[in-house]
């Protein structure tokens, strides 16, 4: 995945599974393009409806797949 076809979640209920096998759905409230963020990398931040505090944000590294839901 590029960083380009990441941004096109922005705004969208997903579900990502990250490279270790775990599952998140969520929208889509944050991307961070890799030039903005530190250490360089294209970053995602989900806000999930059980989640209380903050967001659960995952680098593309992290991602193994994403889907629209």
């Amino acid at each position: 995945m590029t960083e380009i076809e990441l941004e096109t979640y922005l705004g969208k209920k997903i579900r990502v599974t990250h490279i270790c096998g775990k599952q998140v759905e969520a929208m889509c409230e944050i991307f961070t393009p890799a030039l903005d963020n530190e250490p360089e990398v294209a970053e995602i931040a989900l806000k999930p409806e059980h989640y209380k505090r903050g967001f659960i944000c995952i680098t593309l590294p992290e991602i193994e797949t994403i889907e629209e839901i």
